[in-house]
């Protein structure tokens, strides 16, 4: 069994919902739930939207290699409406699914990195990392998502976010 963290977000439509289809997803399809974070809302990062996202993050373990993970993320990504953008830039999403740290590899493909490589500059991603894996260490600087955080230059602000 490996362990693999993957960052959930949405600012599109019933938020709340996709966030809940894709963990439920993931768990059926994927692995088995470890932990998941708090939720945190936060204005959209790279463009302009009116809609706020919903983020946070969840640690599964499963049998499953990175690549079949990442193809997996992608049908629950298109089962929930995500309409790829395939211009150059961010855009609105109803979900969001990207793997951020897969054990403590480093894989290099052509589709996919792992680490994710903005990870580190994201608070929206460390934040609720850090709330529910505070002493993983990050591969590649190899310092501790808690470390990662109180170094993150983002400091966009984060609001606490109870799904219902």
């Amino acid at each position: 069994m490996s362990s693999v963290t993957i960052a959930l977000g949405s600012n599109e439509g019933d938020r709340e919902h996709f966030i809940k289809e894709a963990i439920q997803s993931i768990t059926s399809k994927v692995g088995h739930l470890q932990f998941r974070s708090p939720f945190y809302e936060n204005k959209a990062q790279g463009f302009e939207s009116q809609n706020m996202f919903l983020n946070g993050c969840i640690v599964i373990q499963t049998i499953m290699e990175p690549h079949d993970i990442l193809v997996a993320l992608k049908a629950i990504e298109s089962q929930l409406g995500r309409v790829k953008n395939h211009s150059r830039g961010y855009a609105s999403r109803s979900i969001d699914l990207d793997i951020i740290l897969f054990e403590n590899k480093i894989i290099q493909h052509s589709d996919l990195h792992i680490p994710h490589p903005r990870f580190r500059e994201r608070n929206f991603v460390l934040r609720p990392l850090c709330d529910i894996q505070p002493h993983a260490i990050d591969p590649v600087s190899c310092k501790s998502i808690m470390e990662l955080t109180l170094e993150c230059s983002d400091k966009s602000e984060l609001t606490f976010y109870e799904l219902k």
